[in-house]
Parts: C-alpha cells; structure tokens; sequence
C-alpha cells in the first residue's frame, strides 16, 4: 500500500477529530500533556521571577558612565555583589579574553606573550603561560579543557594544563579566532585577507576563503546559523560558510574601516561600529539599515546582550606609563540605548 493509500485511508478513519490509528493517538496525546505541563511550568515560574531585567538608567544629569563599580556592588543583591572579582594585569597588556559557553571559566592573552586559563568563580588558575612572542588572540573549543592561541606566525592548541599539543601551520599572521561548537570547527582571520576553517575533531583543513579585501579588521559568528561574519577596511561586512568560496552577502555598512561588530542571540540584528564614529543597528533578514547612531569617538568593540541591549566600549587616552595597565572587573548589566 502506498503513501497516498495510507493519508486517505487515515483521512476517511477519522472521526471526533481523532484518527483509527491507535499509535498515532497515544503519540498526540502524549505530546499535547507535554505542552500542557510545559505551559503551567512556564506559568509558575512568571510567579516566581517578578523583577525585570536590570540595567543602568541615569536620572536627570546622571552620566552612566560616571557610576563606579563599588557603588553598583553597594546597591545590589548579594548574589550579584558576589560574582564581582578583579585582576590587576599591569605589564603584558593590551590584553584579549574570552568565556567558555557555560561562562565558568575564562582565558586570558597579552599582547607580549602572558596567556591564563581561570576558573573565575573560584579563584583557581588552571594554567599559566609566559611565551615570549606576540599573542593576537585566544579562544576556548568546546569546552575548558582546550584552547586555541593565535600566536606570531602560527595557531596553537594547548589543553588544561597548558601543554601544547599542536600547532596548526596552517593559520598563518592569523589576528582572529572563533570556533563553531555545533561544528567542532576553529576558523581563523587576519593580515592575510584568508577566513579559514579547522576540523579539531579530525585535524583537517576543511576550506580555507579568501576575501580579496585585504586584512580583516574583526569577525563575529552568528550564534544562530553559525554563519561568520567579517568586516574589512573599505566598509563592507560580508558573509560566509565553509562550503561557499564567495561571500553568501555582502554589506556596505559604514564609510570608514569597519573597527567591531555583534550580532543578537536570534541572529535578527547586527550591529557595526566604524572608524568613522559612526554605530548602525542593521536587521540582517532583509539587509537593511534600522538605526544610526554617532559616537563621541570611534568604538574598538560592541556587543549586544540577551536582553537586546547594546554596550559600546573605546579607549580612552591613556599616559604613556598607564598605556599596558588594564584591570577586569565584573560588570553589571550595560546601559540601556
């Protein structure tokens, strides 16, 4: 009996809105007591969480800006005052980090070469590394046993205890990374004008692009299709997957050298930040531009968190003696545009 015998005969079957087929009953039954419970679990917890989301909101001649970490620990709940923590880095800087997914663990790199793996939470350095060369940039794999160091010349990928376990030749002048945790894929930026992609699960060089626009100036992945996204020095932001060798798109979204962008959890919005001081809200499903916005100076980094609000972040000008001191702090929740 085909296909079309079986819709037809399960069609003519049905009555009272239910079919002969007692299986296919059972199977909707359970489903529709599963979105039921889910419903009144859901419900349950709206009862429960009654506080909205926080942010900083300033009042009057209030300047978010000026409101200092130790007043915001004064004013908040003891479970958040608790998350605060503080590292005084003062000779390795400028420094790049980066969280694992669950957000327990955090990585550390310095421009000369000062590399940490912390357990932030508790305190506990799972490993440190002094490697006397330049350290572009880090990134954590699937979890916080590994981790990727774009170095010098090359990419390495060291493990917990900070042993080096291999050193990918490949990722050449690489100044970018990311990884793609439902792909098991480490894909790599830089001076040399190619995106790359790494499978660690097997070692291989899956493909490697080039963007013909020169160096790449910074890159973010879309969260929700893993689709990468880079932007480059004459304004364009363009689109890529490993299995395209041409951008999937391409976004003129600023005048001037794109310098950071983010994207959204829901890979709806993102947000560019140009060297000419310019910070356009773009909506990607249809290309178009939402929002712009001008900035007191040109932005080094933007992002955009779970709740959709944006926090932009540029460097002041610092002394000469200050210029590598950096301190990390736990932030509470960004200001609100």
């Amino acid at each position: 009996m085909g296909s079309s015998d079986k819709y037809e005969r399960h069609l003519s079957g049905r009555k009272n809105g239910r079919s002969r087929d007692k299986k296919l009953n059972s199977n909707m039954k359970r489903l529709d007591n599963q979105y039921k419970d889910a419903v009144k679990s859901a419900a349950n917890t709206d009862i429960l969480l009654q506080e909205d989301a926080g942010y900083l909101e300033a009042e009057g001649m209030e300047k978010t800006f000026k409101f200092t970490q130790d007043e915001i620990v004064e004013n908040v709940d003891v479970g958040t005052a608790s998350k605060r923590f503080e590292l005084d880095l003062p000779t390795f800087g400028p420094y790049t980090l980066d969280y694992t997914r669950n957000g327990r663990d955090l990585l550390i790199g310095g421009k000369k070469g000062h590399v940490a793996s912390i357990d932030w939470r508790l305190g506990k350095l799972d490993c440190e590394l002094n490697l006397n060369e330049t350290v572009s940039a880090v990134k954590y794999l699937h979890n916080n046993q590994y981790f990727a160091v774009a170095q010098k010349k090359y990419v390495f990928i060291y493990d917990k205890t900070g042993m080096e376990l291999h050193r990918l030749k490949q990722h050449i002048d690489c100044t970018l990374l990311d990884f793609l945790p439902y792909h098991f894929l480490l894909t790599s930026a830089g001076n040399t004008g190619y995106l790359k992609y790494h499978d660690v699960s097997t070692g291989e060089l899956v493909s490697e692009h080039r963007t013909k626009l020169g160096p790449t100036q910074c890159m973010r992945q879309n969260p929700w299709n893993a689709v990468m996204h880079l932007g480059h020095s004459n304004g364009q932001v363009t689109l890529w997957s490993p299995s395209m060798s041409t951008p999937l798109a391409k976004i003129q979204a600023t005048k001037g050298p794109v310098r950071s962008l983010a994207i959204n959890r829901n890979g709806n919005y993102m947000v560019v930040a140009g060297a000419d001081k310019t910070l356009k809200i773009w909506d990607i499903r249809n290309f178009q531009e939402l929002h712009s916005y001008y900035t007191p100076t040109q932005a080094n980094t933007v992002d955009i968190s779970d709740t959709g609000l944006i926090s932009v972040g540029w460097v002041r000008k610092f002394k000469l003696p200050d210029l590598f001191h950096l301190k990390i702090s736990w932030v509470f929740p960004m200001t609100k545009v």
